[in-house]
């Protein structure tokens, strides 16, 4: 479904994310890890919500006071803080579905914020197309499996293709709507889909 303004996801639907996270966290092994900046990105989703509570019981869950940014912590540590704080961005914007992008364009603000992200975003003249090197390599930099490319479709399109990735393809759709926005893209359209029990694409048009 492409990524836009529009929400109204009923119960059911919302219902059928937490489930569909539920199926993708029993499949995290130890040996899967991710970045703290990850977890400091869904906290910071929830404190722009101003759901302070909740986030103390993130934190509070996870067993750690704090998230260093560029620290592995295990994988399913951070999907069971997703799963807890799902349903408070599923109510505050019309669905699970809609919860999960805000959760990647959350995410990818704070991985294109820190460190060589930080740096290439200083450069100058930005472009969309520079994210056929600079994407893959934030995912690379951020979690420890995966596979991941982004391929031309035409002038302005391209596909992010993922594989073997943990998170539902609407967390992707947003964290790659913000990474062409912050690159320079106008009027983004982001639009992804499940090709595997943990593959998905999204497709992708600026102007």
């Amino acid at each position: 479904m492409a990524v836009n303004d529009s929400v109204g996801l009923g119960g059911a639907k919302a219902d059928a994310w937490e489930r569909e996270l539920a199926r993708r966290s029993n499949l995290v092994a130890e040996r899967h890890t991710v970045r703290g900046m990850y977890f400091n990105g869904t906290l910071e989703a929830l404190r722009s919500l101003g759901r302070e509570p909740l986030v103390r019981r993130c934190v509070e869950e996870s067993g750690e006071s704090r998230f260093l940014d560029f620290f592995s912590y295990p994988a399913r540590m951070h999907y069971q803080m997703v799963s807890t704080a799902l349903p408070a961005l599923a109510e505050e914007y019309g669905g699970a579905e809609e919860g999960l992008r805000r959760l990647g364009q959350q995410v990818a603000q704070r991985v294109w914020g820190l460190g060589v992200g930080k740096v290439m975003l200083s450069l100058s003249p930005l472009s969309p197309r520079q994210l056929q090197s600079a994407l893959p390599m934030a995912y690379r930099t951020s979690v420890s499996f995966g596979e991941y490319e982004v391929r031309w479709m035409g002038p302005c399109s391209g596909r992010l293709t993922l594989k073997q990735d943990f998170m539902p393809y609407p967390f992707h759709e947003g964290m790659v709507k913000t990474s062409l926005d912050l690159w320079g893209g106008r009027a983004v359209r982001v639009s992804g889909r499940q090709t595997g029990g943990l593959d998905s694409e999204c497709d992708f048009w600026w102007q």
